[in-house]
């Protein structure tokens, strides 16, 4: 019988998988050069165009009360706190129609989903054993884990059973996929040729894109989920993909490659550009791919409407510092795309 081999030993050495810092890019101005086109026809192509202004004034009263009820410290002027107004300003702005309930539910969900990414490294030892309490329905060691844990239990009061499963699937792959990150084995992993599927696996994970495209459609919206469950996986992707894009020229100048695109272009052994290319197009795909779903769904259509453009806003018309990883891409990103945006006449 044939063995299969691998020629291991004739493969180029990838970079690992661990968080080290890129060389800075060679010049800023050709980067800009390069984006700038691409980036405004990604978001012309979305069809795209300026939002009225949120003023929300409950939802923000209601939300607060509810951050403090959850014990999580979150003074004013603390990383929490800014963690905090980016989950509450993404459910705002990203499900502006939603039931109030619901909205809550997502800017804290959001919030807390940003801690858990920033503390998972700090923490492994109560983090990698969440799955093993949360199964036996024991109490979680931290304040931060035992309102995930509560978040995940309160999923069926928004969702249908079956949908509110998968939310909590996907969340509890997220902070599986924190720890997986944080761990010495992945830091120090070297990537063989013949885990090409490997960056998009991570990147599925840690990108929680099921849990927020099931958020798009609560129960009380959608009784029956087989209005939308077609539209999930494309979804799904969609909010990842879009996130690297729009986060791609602020993660480039700090010498970031830690990330999907580097890790997915170094094992397709493409330019990073051109795989960015690539990954704008196949965003777009997965967007247009939904739109025909939902062509004769006129609420369905509305709400993700409403959904991508307020993802997009919050990921080209604001430039505050925030947390990588999950979020949507707002913060993360800098007076580069904010001035895309200022030319396409976007900003509020």
């Amino acid at each position: 019988m044939n063995q299969l081999t691998s020629p291991v030993q004739e493969q180029p050495q990838l970079p690992r998988f661990g968080r080290e810092p890129a060389s800075h890019f060679e010049d800023t101005q050709k980067l800009e050069s390069f984006l700038r086109p691409l980036i405004k026809s990604f978001v012309k192509d979305l069809g795209y165009e300026k939002p009225t202004r949120i003023d929300k004034e409950v939802y923000w009263s209601k939300l607060h009360e509810r951050a403090a009820e959850t014990g999580i410290p979150h003074a004013k002027g603390t990383h929490s706190h800014s963690c905090l107004e980016v989950g509450g300003l993404y459910a705002i702005a990203c499900l502006p129609n939603h039931p109030l309930d619901v909205q809550i539910y997502v800017g804290i969900y959001t919030w807390v989903a940003i801690v858990i990414d920033d503390t998972a490294s700090h923490q492994l030892a109560d983090y990698e054993r969440f799955h093993e309490r949360f199964a036996a329905g024991e109490h979680q060691p931290t304040c931060v884990l035992e309102n995930w844990a509560e978040l995940l239990r309160s999923t069926f009061k928004y969702w249908e059973p079956i949908i509110a499963n998968f939310i909590i699937a996907s969340s509890l792959d997220f902070l599986n996929a924190c720890i997986l990150e944080s761990r010495s084995e992945f830091l120090s992993l070297i990537p063989t040729k013949g885990s090409r599927n490997f960056p998009w696996y991570i990147r599925s994970k840690t990108g929680v894109g099921d849990a927020y495209a099931y958020f798009t459609f609560p129960k009380g919206l959608f009784p029956d989920f087989s209005s939308y469950v077609e539209v999930v996986p494309d979804l799904s992707k969609f909010f990842c993909l879009a996130n690297d894009i729009l986060s791609f020229y602020k993660e480039e100048v700090a010498g970031e490659d830690a990330n999907y695109i580097h890790r997915a272009a170094q094992q397709e052994g493409k330019n990073v550009r051109e795989f960015l290319k690539d990954v704008i197009t196949e965003t777009l795909s997965a967007f247009h791919r939904i739109c025909v779903v939902f062509e004769d769904r006129e609420l369905e259509r509305q709400v993700l409407n409403d959904y991508i453009l307020g993802y997009v806003t919050e990921g080209i018309t604001h430039d505050e510092p925030r947390p990588e990883g999950i979020r949507p891409p707002s913060r993360a990103l800098d007076a580069f795309v904010e001035s895309i945006a200022s030319e396409m006449g976007l900003n509020p």
